[in-house]
């Protein structure tokens, strides 16, 4: 029987395809109540975005301003002018958020390095699975106590991965669940850069693109601080179209 990995990694596409991906670009539509906390105008609205599967980088286009480059990578986020002259630099972008919250105001360079790390993880998963360092075993069955819907995780199958230093993710322990088609639909987290909140992060919508089949939508919810259970409404939204993959 093979591994959940490998029925993972056929249902989107097969390893093989996914070795000749260079490149995965869409249009990016973000909303939800958390860029008003943290007071990043700049993400809200529709993005060209690129991700390289070579390395870790993402560009936005037209991000902050008409003709401006958003570009991402681990160790530097940047805003580049239509001549490729950085116009602004944020060097070391993970440890500008040492004790942040939501409710502190974030730099666009920050939200950009935020957007930018989450972006190139979900679009080149589930080949960042596969990569060195990356640790994955399948858990048993289990009924999630925090879901958007009760019952609605209910007998997905789950990866439990383990992210090394050098692949930079929400945090380093993370939760993936699949469904009976081997397709993503959920991942929990609790991203280091908000303070540890933690994520249910639902996906669906999934699209076959050139042979890979990758999800256009996706629902971040988190827990109700008055109560048990979640917020009703999420609170980072996603929404992927004219995906290309190069």
């Amino acid at each position: 029987m093979a591994s959940l990995l490998e029925s993972v990694l056929e249902a989107s596409g097969g390893r093989d395809r996914w070795s000749k991906v260079g490149t995965v670009s869409a249009v990016l539509r973000i909303g939800g109540p958390m860029w008003s906390m943290v007071r990043a105008p700049d993400v809200l609205g529709e993005h060209d975005v690129t991700v390289d599967l070579g390395r870790q980088r993402t560009v936005f286009r037209d991000y902050h301003q008409a003709g401006l480059r958003g570009v991402y990578t681990p160790e530097r986020v940047s805003l580049l002018d239509e001549n490729g002259d950085t116009e602004r630099e944020l060097l070391d972008p993970r440890g500008s958020f040492q004790g942040a919250v939501t409710d502190v105001a974030w730099d666009t360079l920050q939200a950009l390095y935020f957007v930018g790390y989450a972006t190139w993880n979900y679009l080149t998963a589930p080949r960042l699975l596969t990569l060195p360092g990356v640790q994955v075993k399948e858990l048993p069955p289990e009924r999630p106590v925090l879901d958007p819907q009760p019952g609605l995780s209910d007998g997905w199958r789950r990866l439990a991965v383990t992210f090394p230093d050098d692949i930079t993710v929400h945090n380093s322990e993370q939760t993936f669940y699949y469904d009976e088609d081997g397709l993503q639909r959920r991942m929990d987290y609790a991203p280091v850069v908000t303070g540890g909140i933690p994520g249910i992060h639902m996906i669906d919508g999934h699209q076959e693109v050139a042979g890979i089949v990758l999800p256009t939508r996706r629902r971040v919810f988190i827990p109700n601080p008055e109560g048990p259970g979640l917020l009703p409404d999420p609170f980072i939204t996603m929404d992927y179209s004219d995906i290309r993959i190069g």
